[in-house]
């Protein structure tokens, strides 16, 4: 078995990323039709392992991109470069906007966890829900909630845009690592 090149990894760990962003705003779709929020702790753990797996993958593909001949493939790899970043972009700021919502249950989490953090972790919670009031509610407002679905739709697309033009360089240009 021959070993792996460092530029050949991106090829690797590109579809875990693709697979974990994709459930979770699956997942998410699925809790709000069958009022199932458990569903949306599953999407949660989705894009915190997806986001950070999808910057791997993308620093992955900036170090593959070196070592590549790219021929008639350049505009493609361009745009496939584009909606990827996009991509990451996106989801990463819905992983964000995910945890400031969840940070009281996180606190709150952590403070049964660690008993001789409760104070400390105590006057955080309510430091963050006197700055944000609205982080109260069990579940976000529905336009927060609507909006949040919208924005993970564009990161979606944007998704499957870059995995079509990163098989169309495989595919049909045949670009490969050398």
């Amino acid at each position: 078995m021959l070993p792996i090149k460092p530029i050949e990894l991106h090829p690797i760990l590109v579809h875990f990323p693709i697979a974990l962003l994709l459930t979770s705003v699956v997942l998410d779709f699925l809790a709000l039709i069958l009022k199932r929020w458990g569903l949306a702790v599953a999407a949660t753990w989705c894009l915190v392992f997806g986001v950070p797996a999808a910057a791997v993958a993308m620093l992955a593909g900036q170090i593959s991109e070196g070592h590549i001949v790219l021929g008639n493939a350049g505009q493609i790899l361009s745009m496939h470069k584009l909606f990827a970043e996009g991509s990451g972009l996106i989801f990463g700021f819905l992983l964000i906007a995910r945890l400031v919502w969840l940070a009281p249950s996180i606190i709150e989490s952590l403070a049964f966890t660690i008993p001789r953090m409760r104070p400390a972790l105590a006057n955080m919670q309510h430091s963050l829900l006197a700055t944000l009031p609205g982080l109260k509610a069990a579940t976000p407002p529905a336009f927060a909630y609507g909006l949040y679905m919208v924005i993970s739709v564009a990161g979606l697309v944007c998704l499957s845009i870059a995995g079509y033009l990163g098989g169309e360089l495989v595919y049909t240009y045949g670009v490969v690592p050398h």
